[in-house]
């Protein structure tokens, strides 16, 4: 994917509630594969005339100003397959609350939560013949979003071999714009429905169906470790372009015992031989994985 495409894909990944100034810089600073040019001055100035060039996106202001994108990363431990939160700070904020758009006659569906307070600029912003009106110094005074087209968003989310005229409920989209926005890093279900869509698993069940039966998605047993010590199986989910195989505690507890009979006459040995050597390897094993995170 060449720099601008990757730009437009950022801005789609958002979803209908748009992407800030300050939050594109973010996004393309952590974009996997690595965003090909410096992110300077005058590489942003380059950017900025090339969304404004763009007639599938559109400028908005917001009614108020809406904080910068903050990311962390979840700390998987590799040795044991679990995965905690502790990376993330307490007063960490979801900028993203959810508000799901109603059917509407233009077709447009997400979640906005100024969907019908926020101002279309985007004659302020450029030309009939697209061009720049605004710098990007002064872009960046505003309280300024820019969104991609329904179609952008869309096709963003459900990648290039599906139909681009599936349909799915408005709930469902939401389920899957939000975790269009997650990217490589994927969203919890237990964190789907715990929090943002505050409803049971079976519900948020009967949401994720379609989008499992399109392969939009893909579904990975995972084990949380939660800040009080606790153990939570739930499923982690990733749009199907983003997905990595991270294989559960089990997965690897279990190609850790077959490595170790591998070493003995028929894959044979004691269980006093086994636990002999769990005690002697294992905790070490695990404080070098901790120490290297």
């Amino acid at each position: 994917m060449d720099p601008l495409s990757t730009v437009v894909d950022e801005v789609a990944l958002e979803g209908l509630d748009g992407i800030t100034i300050p939050t594109l810089w973010i996004r393309l600073g952590t974009v996997q594969p690595k965003f090909p040019l410096k992110l300077d001055e005058f590489t942003k100035e380059f950017i900025w005339k090339s969304l404004v060039n763009n007639r599938d996106l559109r400028f908005y202001e917001l009614p108020q100003e809406r904080p910068d994108v903050q990311l962390f990363n979840q700390d998987y431990f590799s040795s044991i397959g679990l995965e905690t939160q502790l990376s993330c700070s307490d007063d960490y904020k979801d900028i993203y609350s959810l508000h799901v758009i109603p059917e509407n006659k233009d077709g447009i569906q997400g979640s906005c939560n100024f969907f019908k307070e926020r101002k279309d600029i985007t004659k302020q912003i450029r030309s009939v013949s697209l061009t720049p009106l605004v710098s990007l110094e002064e872009a960046s005074k505003k309280k300024l979003v820019i969104v991609a087209s329904q179609a952008v968003r869309f096709r963003a989310l459900i990648g290039a071999e599906n139909d681009p005229d599936l349909k799915m409920s408005n709930d469902s989209y939401c389920v899957l714009e939000r975790v269009g926005r997650a990217r490589w890093q994927g969203e919890l279900q237990s964190n789907l429905h715990n929090g943002l869509f505050s409803s049971d698993a079976r519900k948020l069940h009967y949401l994720r169906k379609p989008l499992v039966k399109h392969n939009l998605i893909t579904l990975q047993p995972f084990s949380l470790r939660l800040k009080s010590g606790q153990q939570q199986h739930t499923l982690l989910l990733l749009l199907k372009r983003f997905h990595l195989n991270r294989r559960t505690k089990y997965d690897k507890m279990m190609e850790y015992v077959s490595d170790f009979l591998q070493q003995f006459p028929g894959q044979f040995t004691t269980v006093d031989a086994f636990k002999q050597h769990l005690v002697s390897h294992v905790q070490i094993y695990l404080l070098l994985n901790v120490d290297s995170l």
